[in-house]
């Protein structure tokens, strides 16, 4: 039992993370979807650490935006597309500037 243990562990290689994605979109298409989604759930993420820095709820941002709570978990979770409108208010509503970089 010991053994075949120690065959599953030495089976078991990281994989560089270009590779990963190859494999898990196969095509042009799902991997734009798939870059698209991260986009969006990593800002929703920078507005989360920046909402709770602060020690905002999101119910205290959605007041502050004259939106709904959801809405708010919606930007954080990466669910909702923004203009850069919605950005700005977002951004001026937790007193900071918003910077958009190409990349």
């Amino acid at each position: 039992m010991n053994t075949k243990n120690n065959q599953k562990k030495e089976n078991y290689r990281f994989k560089p993370l270009k590779q990963y994605l190859n494999e898990q979109y196969t095509t042009k298409t799902q991997r734009r979807k798939a870059d698209d989604s991260f986009s969006r759930l990593s800002l929703g993420y920078n507005i989360y650490i920046t909402r709770k820095k602060i020690g905002f709820t999101q119910a205290d941002l959605a007041k502050k935006l004259f939106t709904t709570q959801s809405e708010v978990a919606r930007i954080e979770g990466g669910y909702q597309n923004m203009t850069t409108d919605k950005l700005n208010e977002i951004a001026k509503a937790l007193n900071k500037r918003l910077l958009i970089s190409l990349k």
